[in-house]
């Protein structure tokens, strides 16, 4: 197994941080990460979500990581590929780009989006956001491995030849991934030969279920690269302390508040057909709100039970990570910053997982 974090830039009105302070501590996070074994940092795009994640530009966020690190693979998860959000000419250059100045240590995360809050924001209607996602996604390496685009055609894109330049280092370019919250896209994943990020809370045995498409669907791969991504990574919030009760209590609280945040903001992109599979897979209505809901105690305590939560002292996050690997994850994302954990309470949990748990899986 190979461990994360990942950053949302979540910021809810009890976080005892300013927008300056929450991104350099998490600078600050990823660098304790790097030296205590942590091998990836992911960070994702939103917008409009006020409270929820202010990590609008990640590129400039993860460009600075990359400059205070030297080993760790910087994750651009996921990019928004839908054109209204990012034209895929310059998705192909800020990601060759950030490649360059990493040092060639990129992964290239993608996805569509979830909230109606997103979508409406830049004009894009739900039920299109599945095809604008693929046609971007087979026009991008083209740009990075021939030193012509010969150009794209499709039913949102037209695409004209052009150099387009810089390539990244990596040669031919960085792994991608797809963001899979629904069983088509788990399907698409494996098709595709793009790596999978399971970015839902859920049971490890739920994504065992999922998985089971994914590598099924190898058998009638028809990649869209030459350079296929073969690996799974899971994510779940992470808060490890030496004592257990607290910790459970302490990030079980904070990860609560943080759900109902995105469950605020979805909308009724479930009511959309392009999103209603993602509904009953999660087991929401078609608002998005989860439907099944108990004491704020009860919430936490089954979630934890169910490994969707990685909480508690070193023990109980290695059985949990655990159920992971054993359904065939090979990367566990943690997002560490969120609720109202202090940085302290952060960098004392990265440490204590780094040193105590980490090892357990190498």
């Amino acid at each position: 197994m190979k461990f994360g974090i990942l950053f949302e830039g979540n910021m809810p009105p009890t976080r005892p941080a300013t927008e300056h302070e929450i991104f350099w501590q998490a600078v600050e996070q990823v660098k304790v990460a790097e030296e205590v074994g942590f091998e990836y940092v992911w960070a994702v795009e939103h917008h409009f979500l006020e409270g929820f994640s202010h990590c609008s530009a990640p590129e400039i966020f993860l460009t600075a990581v990359a400059q205070h690190t030297e080993s760790i693979r910087i994750g651009h998860g996921v990019v928004l590929l839908p054109y209204k959000f990012n034209h895929p000419t310059r998705v192909a250059e800020r990601i060759a780009t950030l490649d360059l100045l990493s040092n060639g240590r990129v992964e290239f995360g993608t996805g569509r989006a979830l909230t109606i809050e997103e979508l409406a924001g830049f004009g894009i209607h739900p039920d299109d956001t599945r095809d604008m996602w693929d046609e971007a996604l087979h026009a991008i390496p083209p740009m990075w491995t021939e030193h012509e685009f010969p150009g794209y055609k499709g039913r949102h894109l037209d695409l004209p030849k052009r150099v387009v330049v810089p390539k990244p280092l990596q040669d031919p370019h960085p792994p991608i991934w797809l963001a899979c919250t629904s069983p088509t896209s788990y399907k698409r994943a494996g098709e595709y030969g793009l790596g999978a990020l399971c970015l839902s809370f859920g049971k490890p045995e739920d994504v065992g279920v999922r998985l089971q498409d994914y590598f099924q669907s190898k058998q009638n791969r028809n990649p869209v690269t030459s350079t296929v991504n073969d690996q799974v990574a899971a994510f779940s919030v992470l808060h490890c302390g030496a004592d257990d009760r607290e910790a459970r209590w302490r990030g079980g609280r904070q990860a609560i508040g943080y759900l109902n945040q995105i469950g605020s903001y979805v909308g009724d992109v479930g009511m959309y057909d392009g999103y209603r599979e993602w509904a009953e897979a999660r087991g929401r209505d078609e608002k998005g709100q989860r439907r099944d809901r108990g004491s704020e105690e009860q919430q936490v305590e089954k979630m934890i039970q169910d490994a969707g939560l990685c909480l508690g002292d070193p023990d109980r996050c290695a059985e949990i990570i655990a159920k992971y690997r054993d359904v065939g994850c090979d990367q566990f994302l943690g997002i560490v910053q969120y609720g109202d954990l202090t940085h302290e309470e952060i960098l004392e949990g990265i440490r204590l997982f780094g040193r105590e748990v980490i090892p357990r899986f190498q």
